[in-house]
């Protein structure tokens, strides 16, 4: 049996925060949806499509009203907008709406980007790709995009729009997603880590029209964080055998100092503290297999950057749709 997902209040405030800035007149809007890697950001899309969505027995007939998609780096490990193209028009043309399912009976909320690369390896999507151009592909995703009522974009790993060959301006990029939005009269919303911001920076066209949405960490410092970090932490540690019941528990600022409150990163420790058990043929966890599993620390001062990157980059964005949404909440 799955165990059901621990409802941070990071994740709340995002899932509210998105919905809220969904729920919208304005055509053609982009929405940025920023956090660590691990933070919970494809959970917080998962949760909010079908929400959007609605009912599929009220969509009209042939509607559509989001797909999800992957902007994967897979020009050399760069971006490829060609690329993007055809997994735009996979998803209008053939639909996967694997996140209609209820996510308790979903072993992975990305699996769905999973089924688009196999597809996208079949015969008849590798003769179209090779076949039609970037310009006639994005064109016949726009006229089914239209015609299907198509009102959102998700796109996820949008930082992989920054990867781009020498020479090129990750900016362009959104510039042409900007006009793609506008011109199928659609939001189109990005999740990424911090380094997405350069699709946007020094581009005030861009910014004025985007919306900013972030899936936070926890904090352990502050007084309502920490019992949440620790019953997340009890939560995924019930799958593993420790030395004492507590242990954990009495370790929480070991914990919090490996994983810097991310939810990922967390159970990537765990997992590690665990191996090092392993290894040393124990039954159970130990003080110091916690100790050990830390990150070294040249690794360790990489995640706590990322996080000094994601805590400058929300303090620098002061109207967050995430803030608007919770301060006119009061």
């Amino acid at each position: 049996m799955r165990q059901a997902m621990i409802l941070h209040p990071g994740f709340v405030r995002a899932r509210a925060a998105l919905l809220k800035a969904l729920d919208t007149d304005e055509e053609g809007q982009l929405i940025f949806v920023i956090g660590l890697s691990g933070a919970g950001k494809s959970e917080v899309r998962y949760a909010v499509m079908p929400i959007f969505a609605g009912d599929p027995e009220t969509w009209p007939k042939g509607g559509l009203p989001a797909i999800s998609v992957r902007a994967a780096p897979t020009d050399r490990s760069n971006f490829s907008s060609k690329e993007f193209a055809s997994r735009l028009y996979l998803e209008i043309l053939e639909p996967n709406l694997g996140w209609l399912a209820r996510r308790g009976s979903v072993e992975d909320a990305d699996q769905g980007h999973t089924h688009a690369d196999a597809r996208l390896e079949s015969p008849f999507w590798k003769g179209l790709r090779s076949h039609l151009t970037e310009h006639r592909l994005r064109a016949c995703f726009e006229r089914m995009a239209v015609a299907r009522g198509l009102r959102a974009v998700f796109v996820e790993e949008a930082t992989s729009m920054t990867h781009t060959q020498s020479g090129k301006d990750p900016r362009d990029h959104m510039v042409n997603c900007m006009c793609l939005a506008e011109e199928i009269k659609a939001t189109m919303v990005f999740f990424g880590v911090p380094r997405m911001a350069a699709l946007w920076q020094g581009n005030a066209e861009i910014r004025r029209r985007a919306h900013f949405v972030f899936v936070d960490r926890y904090r352990i410092q502050e007084k309502s964080d920490r019992p949440a970090f620790g019953r997340l932490a009890v939560s995924l540690a019930s799958r593993y055998q420790f030395s004492r019941a507590d242990l954990l528990v009495k370790n929480l600022d070991l914990a919090y100092a490996a994983s810097a409150g991310v939810c990922g990163e967390l159970k990537g420790y765990l997992r590690r503290a665990d191996d090092l058990r392993a290894s040393e043929g124990h039954h159970a966890i130990h003080k110091r297999h916690l100790e050990n599993a830390i990150y070294p620390p040249e690794e360790l001062d990489t995640l706590h950057r990322d996080v000094e990157a994601f805590d400058g980059l929300k303090a620098s964005t002061p109207w967050s749709t995430t803030r608007r949404f919770f301060k006119h909440a009061r």
